[in-house]
């Protein structure tokens, strides 16, 4: 078994490779399909064995490990990459590929800032228990000055860190302006400003990610997550049929609201963070 560097050559085995799990593999598989493997920035590694790739890893930013047919092929591309520098903010993917990934690379990468093992992964497969809240609507470009400082707030709260930290503030409000060109941030405001904002992060034919879900800190636990969530669910099937997301094992107050809203556990992701 070896690794090698992936090229466009190699997309049909890749899009096998990650089709085995849609839902864990939806960034990933957006990311590859919007710009290919040549394209996609940073370096698309394999684990191949005679001839056949067992495992994939998108090293850019982050590392997005894919669906690993063994785990000893995920322990391969982690002692492939320990031998070369770090530059990734943190390593996301199905909790049974990072963490054999992990294992190899932490003694090269560590200490890890946070490691989070148990991140249940959800999919919206029943009908919600809350009503759709009908202010929630896609967001237009005149929202983005107001759904900024949410943007940032979100992420610090999720990730202990500010995006600004790895970014510039203009990087990050044009992220954020592209994906509300896109149609894909949702939010709601009432007579105090932004009441809840989400993102379509990702999107594949099969299933769309949903990031970024936040809800102003004077309306958490008052059932605005759970009723925001709802509508964004049935609006959000215009980008794939099936939406998914997922969340930190201990966030009870997070796991409710989704599960109120429809979602139901169908897999577990871990993120590591630097």
């Amino acid at each position: 078994m070896r690794v090698r560097r992936l090229n466009d050559a190699d997309l049909p085995e890749v899009g096998a490779l990650l089709a085995a799990d849609p839902v864990a593999n939806c960034m990933l598989r957006w990311r590859i399909d919007a710009g290919g493997i040549n394209r996609i920035g940073g370096d698309v590694l394999g684990a191949v064995s005679r001839g056949r790739i067992l495992a994939v890893a998108h090293v850019g930013g982050n590392v997005l490990p894919g669906a690993a047919s063994d785990p000893a092929a995920m322990r391969l591309l982690g002692d492939y990459l320990g031998h070369l520098p770090r530059r990734s903010a943190s390593i996301v993917g199905l909790a049974a590929d990072v963490v054999p990934l992990w294992s190899q690379l932490a003694p090269h990468w560590g200490p890890a800032r946070d490691e989070r093992m148990d991140q249940p992964l959800m999919v919206a497969d029943r009908p919600p228990s809350a009503p759709p809240d009908p202010r929630v609507r896609l967001a237009e470009p005149a929202d983005a000055p107001a759904l900024y400082p949410a943007t940032v707030a979100m992420f610090t709260e999720e990730v202990g860190v500010s995006p600004l930290a790895a970014s510039t503030e203009a990087a990050y409000r044009a992220r954020l302006m592209w994906l509300i060109r896109q149609q894909r941030v949702y939010c709601s405001f009432d007579g105090d400003g932004v009441l809840f904002k989400a993102e379509v992060a990702a999107v594949t034919p099969e299933v769309c990610q949903v990031q970024g879900v936040w809800v102003r800190p004077d309306q958490r636990n008052r059932g605005v997550g759970s009723a925001s969530m709802a509508a964004v669910v049935a609006a959000a099937t215009r980008h794939s049929g099936l939406i998914s997301l997922y969340v930190n094992h201990y966030n009870t107050a997070a796991l409710a609201t989704y599960r109120n809203a429809g979602f139901s556990q169908v897999g577990t992701m871990a993120s590591v963070h630097f």
